[in-house]
């Protein structure tokens, strides 16, 4: 049997001009975290959260990034 975790990623990612690889080394840094933890990637996948804010305003639907780690039980 499989248990499944969902970690939030970052919301937003800047890096310096030319310097994408920060980026792709901040992933690599939360998949090793949990790898350190005895869980293994399984996949990113995008979830739509809708936010009501209140009285008289629209709900508002936001992206969010979850890295997908797998482990067996």
């Amino acid at each position: 049997m499989k248990q499944y975790k969902a970690v939030a990623g970052p919301k937003s990612v800047s890096v310096a001009k030319g310097d994408t690889q920060a980026a792709f080394n901040m992933f690599a840094d939360m998949i090793n975290q949990q790898a350190s933890q005895g869980w293994n990637y399984h996949s990113m996948e995008t979830i739509t959260v809708t936010e009501n804010p209140g009285c008289f305003k629209a709900p508002i639907p936001v992206n969010y990034y979850m890295l997908i780690f797998e482990r067996d039980v």
